[in-house]
């Protein structure tokens, strides 16, 4: 039997779905363009902090996981790659 917190954290995550699907169902274009646009900016984002980071020694590998966060996050989630990757690793 699942405790109480567990339900209330699966019923949270289910709320969540349901509101990211709906909005995604309500206007599916706005939602890709933006995805799109995240998609390219952080690629790009990324390929510049590769090339450029040389110099002050900041390299970000580029792989799936690294590919999917600056994809999906755009170029915040580029400057977190390279925080992280400088700073903590």
């Amino acid at each position: 039997m699942l405790s109480s917190k567990v339900t209330l954290w699966i019923a949270l995550g289910i709320i969540v779905l349901l509101i990211v699907v709906a909005r995604i169902l309500r206007d599916p274009i706005s939602f890709f363009g933006v995805l799109l646009r995240n998609l390219v900016l952080g690629m790009i984002g990324l390929a510049a902090i590769d090339y450029l980071g040389k110099g002050i020694g900041v390299h970000v590998p580029l792989n799936f996981q690294t590919a999917g966060v600056a994809g999906l996050l755009g170029l915040p989630g580029v400057a977190a790659l390279a925080v992280v990757q400088h700073w903590i690793l």
